[in-house]
């Protein structure tokens, strides 16, 4: 595999992850929204595609080294297991959480000083959890399926 396979397969992943991400918010905004549909659409498409590019840029970003130091490992000590990629899917995808949580948090926008910014904890990554890590072990999926499972 080419290294500009593993780039492409690297932001296919990112890219699903940020859709994944944003249709959830998106159908909860939907859900929650007392305005009529159409009105409220029209509104979520636009912010929808400002955040999908934002995250694919952030998260493409933050979680570079990570997966270049864990396809640099597989080449190199020739993983063949998938349960490696998952679980090298997974740790690669936990940093960007604090990242991608602070674009949906209403503070993101406004000017706050430091010391009125809310204390994030680790509990309130949790909802996320699910979401992140299986986004990363399907980045591990697909990483294993294109180079990992044909290693020697």
């Amino acid at each position: 595999m080419h290294p500009l396979e593993w780039f492409a397969t690297y932001f296919i992943g990112i890219a699903v992850l940020a859709l994944t991400v944003v249709l959830l918010v998106a159908i909860l905004i939907l859900a929650s929204s007392s305005e009529p549909l159409w009105q409220t659409l029209a509104d979520i498409f636009s912010i929808a595609v400002q955040a999908m590019l934002l995250i694919i840029v952030l998260v493409s970003i933050l979680a570079a080294f990570p997966c270049a130091l864990f396809f640099w490992l597989a080449q190199r000590f020739a993983w063949r297991h998938v349960l490696i990629y998952l679980f090298c899917g997974v740790l690669g995808s936990l940093p960007t959480m604090p990242v991608v949580a602070s674009l949906f948090s209403p503070d993101f926008f406004t000017d706050a000083p430091d010391d009125e910014a809310p204390a994030t904890s680790l509990q309130s990554y949790l909802p996320m959890l699910p979401l992140f890590a299986g986004s990363g072990a399907f980045l591990g999926a697909v990483f294993w399926w294109r180079t990992g499972r044909h290693l020697r």
